[in-house]
């Protein structure tokens, strides 16, 4: 009954896209409610994304990948939220082709590792998973194609030009070890690099390489406002996966220098994040929204 429960809320997920790419508005609202969803599961109910996923029974390493994820998502889910109200084409653009091109590895790493592990995967579980990435990237890239939005024509002075920078490079170096070296970062954080591990690990990474998209164009945002929520929101995933960590540690009964390893890698992010919300709130706004690097005609 549980199989045929996953095949109908794969169905329904595909009703509500076809419903969804109506308009931009019902779009947009289809994919932030999709986001927030998959993310809420997977970080409150690691455990039966366990099961309904892999098949196997509690694992403390897979929770925490699979809470990694949900972190990650609700993130993204965080972001789009925040920018609904935003009227600058440059943070909707981004948003679209932060995830019509960064679904893609995601959605790469699912099929390979489906197609490769077949006889040891639930397939019901990952029809679903399959069909959510797929319906996220599907619809980011119909709104970049019918809305063409005008994405990267300005571009702020400042210091926090420079954070947004920095936020690219250590984004773009975890994304890409993360999907490159799964094993090396399970055997990092002392995990067994298993076949869901090495999944979970990828899925995190694909999610912050489709964030790049969004650095690179956040010293474009016009407000303020906007580019503070591309902060916060990395601070919300900083959180989550430290919470998850902690979470993880306490149950494995981990020292402290231990746990002090497992959560190393985000603390970079965590404290660029933060100066760039603090320089954020020292900045002039008349001074931020007026004042340019460079400019071209539309």
């Amino acid at each position: 009954m549980s199989v045929i429960y996953d095949y109908l809320r794969a169905a329904l997920v595909i009703v509500a896209f076809i419903a969804g790419k109506q308009n931009k508005k019902s779009a947009w609202s289809f994919d932030l409610l999709l986001t927030a969803w998959f993310g809420m599961g997977c970080y409150l109910f690691p455990k039966i994304v366990v099961a309904k996923i892999f098949g196997t029974t509690f694992n403390a390493a897979l929770n925490l990948g699979v809470q990694n994820v949900g972190a990650s998502f609700l993130s993204v889910a965080a972001f789009n939220y925040m920018c609904l109200k935003s009227r600058d084409e440059t943070v909707i653009g981004s948003i679209a082709l932060s995830k019509a091109m960064g679904f893609l590895p995601l959605l790469v790493s699912t099929l390979y590792t489906f197609i490769k592990n077949e006889k040891s995967v639930t397939h019901s579980g990952f029809c679903l998973l399959l069909t959510i990435f797929s319906a996220v990237w599907l619809m980011n890239v119909i709104i970049l194609m019918e809305t063409r939005p005008v994405i990267g024509r300005r571009e702020q002075k400042g210091v926090v030009s420079i954070v947004f920078r920095v936020l690219f490079l250590v984004l773009l170096l975890q994304g890409l070890g993360g999907l490159a070296f799964p094993s090396s970062i399970a055997s990092f954080h002392n995990i067994k690099s298993t076949v869901p591990m090495t999944f979970l690990i990828q899925s995190v990474a694909a999610v912050l390489i489709s964030k790049i998209f969004i650095l690179w164009y956040a010293p474009c945002f016009i407000k303020g406002e906007d580019r503070r929520n591309v902060f916060v929101s990395l601070l919300l995933f900083v959180v989550l996966f430290q919470l998850a960590i902690l979470n993880y540690c306490y149950q494995k009964k981990e020292g402290a220098m231990a746990t002090v390893q497992h959560v190393a890698p985000t603390l970079l992010m965590m404290a660029l994040s933060s100066v760039g919300c603090y320089l954020l709130s020292r900045e002039d706004p008349l001074y931020t929204n007026t004042h340019y690097t460079r400019s071209k005609s539309n």
